[in-house]
């Protein structure tokens, strides 16, 4: 089960660390708007696939 927690936490962190170096390293402008729209989209994945990785490693 600590395995699962690990790698709930990786899967986030990884996606973030992702979001993180598309918007602060990113040569192109993006509106205020946009950027709000990318983050949640990006947790939203990463939520579902955090989740769903529960219920793969339990079969």
């Amino acid at each position: 089960m600590v395995a699962n927690w690990w790698l709930a936490l990786i899967i986030m962190v990884g996606l973030n660390g992702i979001l993180a170096w598309t918007l602060f390293l990113g040569l192109e402008p993006i509106s205020r708007r946009a950027k709000k729209w990318f983050f949640i989209v990006v947790n939203v994945i990463g939520l579902i696939l955090a989740v769903s990785q529960f219920f793969w490693m339990d079969f």
